[in-house]
């Protein structure tokens, strides 16, 4: 299993706020040096991509920023460049914290995902027609700040590759903004068709969940399927997190639905997951295929704050439980092609499609490296947003005077692929990536590029 990155199951879920609004500086460096201890007891290789030496001197500039006191917003600020360090895309600072619970109330945050391309920040088409500006303009300041220097600075508190930073500062944007200080109005710069600086306000925000879902799908619907022109039978999996019987539900369903209608190709988009639990994996595995196949092998660092984590969460038979603190446990089957533990009667004999993007991470990622290395379908698109080898198992690290939860991870997989020598994100069959006229518009060349092979018969 590997956790959602994000942790937002319990989004907007409890109510109360946490009031202190500022930390001394004694307490946000024992913050600081107890998730650091944490991490580094609990994490598989915490100094991979960066050597110990440079990762305490980073750290120590980072906490001589901090004056006699900090803000709880630019504490979390301050966390992120922290985690952004060991480039672990696990190891985040939660969204959700008891202590913008009231704030995430509020009519506050960004309403729009941006476009970003060449590190030039557009404005997408939803935005353009509501303040009635040209579509594609390029944004160049926002409440007076420049945009391009925002965006920069958000992915430097953003670890893994850069797709995947540059994917989540534009879906997090809003959040960030909101950590920022950044709230409505919002006054945008932006450059007319002749290149002229030209200002429009936006008087109004959006609640935080209300923001997050026009960037994060999967809040409000985690996934979704329909027939494209009559010809090809399209599932967006947008999560793999949730109940196995539901999601073998669903899957029931769009099989079935595709079968009536004598759809001869299915694409299976991956492009808003960022993961969830393998084993959702296997339950969509059984509907298309019976090819043997292997998630590939596993190591873990034993540690007594994961322990504690799975006890918590009721998992107390887990066979790491049963490992001494301090030691590396290796999983997994040294990657010989095993079958499916789900079967279904019929398996779906059409063309299958795979589409993937620099969002699809974790156990999505994880899938679409068993479809590559098993030959289980097509995959078409852009490479993943993380490599084949990737840290995993995330759980969260409370600290003690911020109250601020902090994910770190506790495993390390190897790939699908045993004999790997290079680690790389999952390169796509059939590349089609996404120009900024794509991303203004919101067209789907992708799918669109599916589509025309379905047609064709290939």
């Amino acid at each position: 299993m590997k956790r959602f990155v994000f942790a937002l199951t319990l989004l907007l879920g409890v109510s109360h706020s946490f009031a202190q609004s500022m930390l001394s500086r004694e307490k946000a460096v024992e913050d600081i040096d107890y998730y650091i201890r944490v991490m580094k007891e609990s994490h598989y290789a915490p100094f991979m991509y960066i050597s110990q030496a440079a990762y305490d001197a980073q750290v120590k500039q980072l906490k001589a920023t901090i004056g006699d006191s900090i803000g709880i917003r630019d504490f979390v600020l301050l966390c992120y460049q922290v985690t952004a360090l060991t480039k672990d895309a696990h190891c985040t600072p939660n969204l959700v914290q008891a202590a913008f619970m009231d704030e995430f109330k509020k009519e506050q945050f960004f309403p729009y995902k941006i476009v970003q391309d060449k590190h030039l920040i557009y404005a997408p088409l939803l935005l353009a027609k509501d303040l009635d500006i040209p579509e594609g303009t390029e944004l160049v300041t926002i409440n007076g700040k420049k945009f391009n220097a925002l965006f920069e600075q958000i992915q430097s508190g953003i670890a893994g590759i850069p797709a995947f930073k540059e994917e989540a500062a534009c879906r997090l944007m809003p959040y960030f903004l909101f950590l920022h200080g950044i709230q409505p109005p919002f006054v945008l710069g932006y450059k007319d068709e002749k290149g002229v600086l030209q200002q429009v306000t936006l008087p109004t925000g959006t609640t935080f969940k209300k923001a997050l879902t026009a960037s994060l799908p999967h809040l409000v619907q985690p996934y979704h399927s329909e027939i494209v022109e009559g010809t090809l039978g399209y599932i967006d999996v947008r999560s793999l997190s949730g109940d196995v019987k539901t999601f073998g539900a669903f899957l029931d369903t769009c099989f079935q639905t595709f079968r009536k209608a004598n759809v001869k190709a299915v694409a299976i988009d991956l492009r808003q997951n960022s993961g969830g639990n393998t084993l959702l994996g296997d339950v969509l595995f059984s509907y298309i295929t019976d090819k043997k196949y292997s998630w590939g092998n596993k190591s873990w660092r034993i540690s007594q704050a994961y322990k504690d984590y799975l006890v918590a969460d009721g998992d107390t038979g887990a066979a790491y439980l049963k490992q001494p603190n301090g030691t590396v446990w290796e999983s997994g089957n040294n990657c010989v092609p095993e079958e499916n533990k789900f079967t279904q009667n019929e398996k779906f004999q059409g063309k299958v499609f795979f589409i993937t993007g620099p969002f699809t991470f974790s156990s999505a990622m994880a899938m679409a490296d068993v479809v590559k290395t098993y030959h289980l379908g097509t995959l078409v698109g852009e490479p993943t947003g993380e490599d084949t080898q990737d840290f995993g198992e995330a759980f969260g690290i409370l600290m003690p005077n911020s109250k601020i939860k902090i994910q770190s991870t506790t495993s390390f997989s190897h790939g699908a692929d045993c004999h790997r020598t290079k680690n790389s994100p999952v390169q796509p069959d059939i590349p089609i990536s996404r120009e900024l006229v794509e991303k203004v518009w919101g067209k789907d060349k992708a799918l669109h590029g599916v589509l025309h092979l379905t047609m064709l018969g290939n």
